[in-house]
């Protein structure tokens, strides 16, 4: 799909085999303490960026290397994914009920992101010692509108 307007965020894989463009305003940014997300970072968490699917535009020399995949989640839904082949690094998950919406994993993009005032998810399931900011928005599971 060819970009119809400028990008506001970039992004790539970690072997740059995989790029993509964001022309639209974000929805929000999560940090996300699901078991699932502790499991594919490595780590106690996950940023994902959450934005319209319509103004995520992968690059057309990527599509080679997109592999996809579909995992139960802890809501009990279905969670798809596309990653790049070669590296391995997850470039975003969506779900396939609301496909209107992607969440592009945040520590992809070429900008900086201020996850200070982020919203935390699934905070019922964070490790001991994370410590979610006094005065943002926490769910301990999903949020009410349903757009993770």
């Amino acid at each position: 799909m060819a970009l119809t307007q400028e990008p506001q965020l970039t992004g790539r894989c970690q072997c740059g085999k995989v790029t993509y463009a964001i022309t639209c305003k974000p929805h929000s940014l999560n940090v996300c303490h699901c078991h699932e997300c502790q499991r594919q970072t490595g780590s106690a968490f996950a940023l994902t960026l959450v934005v319209p699917s319509s103004g995520v535009h992968l690059s057309p020399s990527s599509q080679k290397y997109i592999r996809h995949f579909e995992r139960k989640s802890d809501s009990g839904g279905i969670r798809g994914g596309i990653f790049c082949a070669d590296c391995g690094i997850r470039i975003y998950h969506n779900n396939p009920e609301a496909p209107q919406w992607i969440s592009i994993k945040a520590g992809t993009l070429d900008q900086k992101v201020d996850f200070s005032d982020a919203t935390h998810i699934w905070t019922k399931r964070k490790l001991e010692g994370v410590v979610v900011p006094d005065g943002v928005e926490a769910w301990e599971e999903e949020p009410d509108d349903g757009v993770v």
